[in-house]
């Protein structure tokens, strides 16, 4: 694989949209929301957003929150969209499951 063909962080991001994300900041808070948007600051909107405790259950819904980019430290899809399994069928993750970039 040559540069040109790698993923950008941006790119990614774009993958992302309008899908369920879980966002941990500074500090070690974690939400999980809708990713409705983002720019090149990695600012980032989230609708439908949950505060999340340590064991990932949720301590508080906030709805549509805006997170400053400099406190975000990591973005992590939280659903697969379709994923085709080895006998052609299709099959989706769970609520909550991560994928595997």
């Amino acid at each position: 694989m040559n540069m040109v063909d790698r993923s950008k962080p941006l790119d990614v991001l774009n993958k992302s949209l309008k899908s369920s994300v879980i966002v941990k900041l500074r500090g070690g808070r974690e939400f999980r929301g809708v990713l409705d948007g983002y720019d090149l600051h990695m600012n980032l909107v989230l609708s439908t957003a949950e505060e999340l405790g340590a064991d990932m259950s949720v301590t508080s819904v906030m709805g549509e929150i805006l997170v400053r980019g400099d406190n975000v430290v990591y973005i992590s899809p939280t659903e697969l969209k379709e994923q085709e399994t080895s006998k052609g069928e299709v099959k989706t993750k769970e609520h909550g499951e991560k994928e595997t970039w």
